[in-house]
């Protein structure tokens, strides 16, 4: 009877030991967790600082590149070292102008979104990773529509496809008819400044029914010959109704 006894008792005295090893191992982790966190770095750190990490290009035709720069900054008192940009996707691209950074310096890193076989809606997200120790990784987002159907305006041409090879017109010009009941105010918000000269609306007061155009150069600096055109710029239009749209220009290049 009392060996029948002694064996419950010594299942019994196992069980709460190695829940009391357990407990305290998983005590350790977390002590161990919350020291580390605690941590702090020691001497001059970068501080990697996007004031702008998401982009709305609205409206945009499909077959075309979008283009959109983030101004990268560091806020810190070490250099500030850029250290990779991964891309969510095959069609979006994000070359980085300068990937060390001084304190006080800045850079960009263009995003660059290949609208081609994209008929709807869509978002596509940029990870820059930096030696930031209190934030290595940043993500900024793109988004664009191609589903033009919402669009309350009527565009001539709504992107521009320079032959390869082919001189670019000295002035591009683009039509915008208010196809809409409603009054529109259109401001030029984005551009590609490495590319063209900033676009210049004609009448930017856009009653029902009504057209203006819309100008643009390329930078005069800018080698057409040698490099393909890449650039876009986005028109927002207030009013009752808000809307956004982005004309993308590219082309040209080398024959």
């Amino acid at each position: 009877m009392e060996k029948t006894l002694q064996i419950p008792i010594l299942v019994c005295l196992l069980l709460l030991a190695a829940l009391g090893t357990a407990f305290a191992q998983e005590n350790e982790a977390v002590t161990s967790a919350e020291s580390q966190d605690s941590i702090q770095p020691v001497g001059p750190q970068p501080k990697i600082v996007v004031p702008e990490q998401n982009f709305d290009f609205g409206f945009s035709p499909e077959g075309f590149y979008l283009v959109h720069p983030f101004v990268i900054k560091n806020e810190g008192e070490a250099n500030l070292l850029i250290e990779r940009l991964r891309t969510t996707c095959g069609c979006t691209s994000a070359p980085l102008k300068k990937s060390e950074l001084a304190p006080g310096e800045e850079t960009e890193a263009t995003v660059i979104f290949n609208s081609t076989r994209y008929k709807y809606q869509t978002s596509k997200g940029t990870i820059i990773n930096s030696n930031d120790l209190i934030n290595r990784s940043i993500r900024v987002t793109i988004v664009a529509n191609m589903d033009t159907i919402g669009l309350p305006f009527k565009i001539e041409p709504f992107g521009l496809d320079i032959k390869q090879g082919e001189k670019p017109p000295k002035t591009m010009v683009f039509t915008v008819q208010n196809k809409s009941n409603n009054n529109f105010k259109l401001e030029i918000v984005d551009y590609t400044a490495d590319v063209i000269q900033k676009p210049k609306i004609k009448e930017t007061e856009l009653k029902p029914g009504k057209k203006t155009t819309i100008e643009v150069e390329l930078r005069p600096d800018y080698d057409y010959a040698a490099n393909h055109i890449k650039a876009s710029f986005t028109v927002d239009a207030t009013g009752e109704n808000p809307s956004r749209f982005t004309i993308p220009i590219m082309g040209s290049g080398p024959k």
